[in-house]
C-alpha cells in the first residue's frame, strides 16, 4: 500500500475538482465539483492521518502532476468542463474497488478499515453523482456523430447526380434540418419518459424502504456489484447506502426535456452543416467530393474521439473506426449515385 501516492491522488484530485468549480458556467454543476473537491480533500486528510500514524512524511503532488491538473483545467475552457469531468468519471470505478479492497487489506489496522470503508462509500457515489452532470456533453457528441455520418452519405451521393455545388449544399441541409427536427422531437419523448418512469421508480423505492427494507438493500448490493464490488463488501457497504436508495438506482432526471430535445437538435444540425462547407463555398465535382470528405473525416476523428473518452472505450480506437465507417458509407454512397445518374440518365447541371 502506497500512502504517499494515494495520498497525492487525493490531492490532486481535490484540486483538479476545484479548478473546474471554478470554470463551470452552470451554477449547478460548479456546486457539484465543489462538492466534490471537499470530499477529496477529506479523503487526502485521512492519508495524511494514516501517513503521521505510521511515521510516514507525505508531501503534495510534484511539479508535474500539478502541471497536468493545469493543463486539464485549461483544456476545459476548449473541449469543456463536462468533458474533463467525464474523464474523471472513468476513473471512479477503479477507486471504488481500490478502497474496498483496502477496507479488508491485512496490512490495515481495525481503525485504518473503517477509514477505508468510508471512503469506499464516498467513491461509490461518486459516479452517480458525476453522471448526473455530465448527460448533456454525451448528448451533444452523439448528435454532431449522427448529423455529420448521415449528411456526409447524403451530400456523396447527390454529387454523384448532381453537379452544380449549390444544389448539393441545399439537398444537404434540407436532410440536415428534417434530421435536426426527427431527433429534437425524439429526444424530448425519450427524456420526458425517462423522467416519468424515474419518478415512479423513486416512489416505488421509498415505499418499500418501509415496508420491506431488506429488498433495498439487496437492489443496492446489486448495483454494488455491477460496478465492480465484490459480494462479501457489496453486503456490508449496502447497509449503509440503503437511506440514499433512491439517488443510486433510480436517480433524479436533472435536466428537462426540452433541454435535451435543443441540445440534440443543435448538436445535430452542427455536425450536418460540416459537409455541406466545401459546396456552400462554390466547390464542385471530385475536388467538391473530396474536400468535403477531408473536413468531414477530420471532424468524424475528433467526434470519435470524444465519443471514446465519453463510452469509456479506446478513444483512438473509436476514432479510428469512426472515420473508416463514416468515410466508407460516403464513398458508397457517392458511387451508387454515380451509377444511378449514368442508368437512369439524370444530371442536373
Amino acid at each position: 500500500m502506497d500512502v504517499k501516492k494515494n495520498y497525492q491522488d487525493e490531492v490532486l484530485d481535490s484540486i483538479l475538482y476545484a479548478e473546474l468549480s471554478k470554470r463551470a458556467k452552470d451554477p449547478k454543476i460548479e456546486k457539484v465539483l465543489s462538492r466534490m473537491s471537499k470530499m477529496e480533500e477529506r479523503h487526502a486528510s485521512i492519508w495524511r492521518e494514516i501517513a503521521k500514524i505510521r511515521g510516514i512524511e507525505v508531501k503534495g503532488p510534484s511539479p508535474l502532476s500539478m502541471a497536468k491538473v493545469k493543463i486539464m483545467a485549461m483544456l476545459s475552457k476548449v473541449l469543456g468542463v463536462n468533458t474533463m469531468i467525464k474523464l474523471r468519471e472513468g476513473n471512479e470505478d477503479n477507486d471504488v474497488k481500490k478502497y474496498v479492497e483496502l477496507s479488508t487489506s491485512d496490512d490495515l489496522s481495525p481503525e485504518e478499515k473503517v477509514m477505508m470503508s468510508d471512503i469506499s462509500v464516498d467513491e461509490a457515489a461518486h459516479e452517480e453523482i458525476l453522471s448526473q452532470v455530465t448527460s448533456n456533453v454525451s448528448e451533444f457528441i452523439y448528435g454532431i456523430s449522427d448529423g455529420l455520418v448521415e449528411v456526409l452519405a447524403a451530400v456523396s451521393g447527390l454529387s454523384g447526380a448532381v453537379k452544380v455545388p449549390l444544389y448539393v449544399a441545399v439537398g444537404g441541409l434540407v436532410i440536415g434540418v428534417s434530421g435536426m427536427m426527427s431527433m429534437g422531437i425524439g429526444s424530448f419523448l425519450s427524456s420526458e419518459s425517462e423522467e416519468e418512469m424515474s419518478k415512479k421508480e423513486r416512489e416505488k423505492i421509498s415505499l418499500q424502504k418501509k415496508v420491506d427494507p431488506e429488498s433495498v438493500r439487496k437492489r443496492v448490493q446489486e448495483f454494488l456489484s455491477s460496478i465492480g464490488v465484490d459480494e462479501s463488501d457489496s453486503f456490508s457497504l449496502s447497509g449503509k447506502l440503503v437511506g440514499g436508495a433512491e439517488d443510486l438506482l433510480a436517480p433524479k432526471g436533472e435536466k428537462s426535456p426540452i433541454k435535451g430535445a435543443l441540445v440534440t437538435a443543435a448538436s445535430y444540425i452542427t455536425g450536418a452543416i460540416i459537409p455541406s462547407i466545401p459546396y456552400i463555398l462554390g466547390i464542385g465535382g471530385l475536388e467538391g467530393v473530396l474536400s468535403s470528405f477531408l473536413v468531414s473525416g477530420i471532424a468524424i476523428a475528433v467526434v470519435g474521439y470524444m465519443i471514446g473518452i465519453v463510452s469509456s472505450v479506446n478513444p483512438r480506437r473509436k476514432s479510428i473506426e469512426m472515420s473508416v465507417l463514416g468515410l466508407g458509407a460516403a464513398v458508397a454512397t457517392y458511387l451508387l449515385g454515380n451509377l444511378l445518374s449514368s442508368l437512369l440518365g439524370i444530371q442536373l447541371a
